[in-house]
């Protein structure tokens, strides 16, 4: 199938609010590649599915740390009117973290003897959540008892069957896709695509928004405790995916409350050069930053992979396995 191809084009330019570092906020290279997104430095790609149209924007750095500036330019296959546009701009700011206050967090730690040299490095990193949450939800469910590679393969196989290629500034990327396409599917026709038990989870998460039993933009008016009850309520996602939610999708810095098997590993030898340390001593070791751990530990965490995409870390990719 040929791809779509997005012909207009609106711009846009948005201030963050300081410090704001571009590139370290909408590149994670901790998260797995997939074919929605493209980034290079000062650059950033990606498709978007919003009032249901097919999008494809282009974050371009137009600022510096202390004066951030974001020139976002949307394509789209037909014309958008004034008003869609000015509904879309505060999901974007809100998609990539634009108006969440840190500064706090860089002063109180820039001289740490485990922190401080990292907040020099990536002085401004914020979490994004640049997909919805229902898309977040699916990317969580193909990770689930996963390796990096296996997961890549899953979100490929459901791109080629439930999204599309859209095609704009030059590049072709993948979208994702409404969840009642999948909703109105079957479960064994996800099988088919060789994702296994998550079948029946995407099937289950896919009807539940598709009947609008989750509105997530009540649910980022909510307190952490309140959101937190509210996504255990989702099919097939446990408290160790809500913690990621809750900082990643809602922007909650403070409370860090579990370590998965994965994070344990990579941490203890991170943190304490060891190749297992209990979850307890590493929750004991971030309590030092109360009301930012989820924080600190994402700005150790994101380093070590920034890290890694300028020297190879051998013990790393052992784990890594994409």
């Amino acid at each position: 199938m040929s791809p779509l191809t997005l012909s207009h084009k609106n711009t846009v330019f948005l201030t963050p609010l300081a410090p704001y570092n571009f590139d370290a906020t909408v590149h994670k290279p901790s998260y797995f590649p997939s074919s929605d997104n493209f980034w290079e430095e000062d650059n950033y790609w990606m498709t978007m599915l919003w009032k249901g149209l097919e999008l494809g924007l282009k974050l371009e750095n137009s600022g510096t740390i202390d004066k951030p500036g974001v020139k976002v330019s949307i394509y789209s296959q037909k014309p958008l009117s004034k008003d869609y546009l000015n509904g879309l701009i505060p999901e974007i700011r809100w998609r990539f973290n634009l108006d969440s206050d840190i500064s706090e967090f860089c002063e109180k730690y820039k001289n740490d003897g485990s922190l401080g040299s990292v907040i020099k490095k990536w002085q401004g990193m914020k979490p994004r959540a640049a997909d919805s949450l229902y898309e977040t939800l699916i990317i969580y469910i193909v990770l689930q008892n996963a390796i990096v590679r296996r997961s890549v393969q899953m979100l490929e196989n459901m791109f080629n069957k439930y999204g599309k290629k859209i095609e704009y500034d030059g590049r072709v990327l993948s979208t994702f896709w409404e969840p009642d396409k999948i909703a109105g599917s079957s479960e064994q026709a996800l099988r088919d695509l060789k994702i296994g038990y998550r079948a029946k989870y995407i099937m289950k998460i896919s009807e539940q928004f598709a009947k609008s039993e989750i509105n997530e933009f009540s649910l980022r008016k909510m307190g952490r405790e309140e959101v937190r009850r509210e996504m255990l309520k989702l099919y097939g996602i446990g408290p160790a995916s809500v913690d990621y939610l809750l900082f990643e999708y809602f922007y909650f810095y403070g409370k860090l409350e579990t370590i998965p098997p994965w994070e344990q590993k990579i941490i203890s030898k991170l943190i304490f050069d060891k190749e297992l340390v209990s979850t307890e001593e590493i929750l004991d070791f971030f309590r030092r930053f109360k009301g930012w751990e989820k924080l600190a530990f994402n700005y150790l965490w994101e380093d070590v992979f920034w890290r890694r995409k300028h020297e190879p870390i051998a013990w790393l990719e052992k784990e890594i396995r994409l």
